[in-house]
């Protein structure tokens, strides 16, 4: 009797690991996208990439990119689709310039709306909501007054 509690205490345990699910939907799944872009911070629509606390978006990657020139005096290309949920259509990474932050929702004529109320820092981290995983980034490099943003 000992045996047999003991087998259906492990299945227990080891059932739940065996479920089958979607790998390209739910947390942290973001899809893979071609990026390469070069901007060159000489140009009047980049220049101020130079300023600290300054962004740009790329039309590039799944849902877009934020390029951010962080306060710490490093550049972060991030991805705009939410890593929690992903394939909802309101997944999307909007920068909040009250508290700069990103946030996941869509801006609309009435205002922000909430997709799953997750925040991240400019740098990609997790700060509140339900996602656990970071954004996803891009390579940034820098030579001279340009900088490229690849995967």
């Amino acid at each position: 009797m000992k045996k047999v509690l003991f087998v259906l205490l492990v299945f227990s345990f080891t059932l739940p690991a065996c479920k089958d699910e979607n790998p390209y939907a739910g947390d942290c799944f973001v899809p893979d996208a071609s990026v390469n872009s070069t901007i060159n911070m000489e140009l009047p629509e980049y220049y101020n990439l130079r300023n600290l606390g300054e962004y740009i978006v790329i039309n590039q990657g799944n849902k877009g990119i934020y390029l951010i020139h962080n306060y710490d005096d490093l550049y972060y290309a991030i991805e705009r689709t939410c890593t929690y949920e992903s394939e909802r259509e309101c997944s999307q990474i909007q920068l909040n310039p009250k508290t700069l932050q990103l946030r996941c929702g869509t801006e609309s004529d009435t205002g922000f709306i909430s997709c799953c109320a997750s925040t991240f820092s400019f740098n990609s981290t997790v700060l509140t909501g339900p996602a656990r995983c970071n954004l996803k980034t891009y390579k940034v490099s820098q030579s001279g007054n340009s900088l490229y943003v690849r995967n």
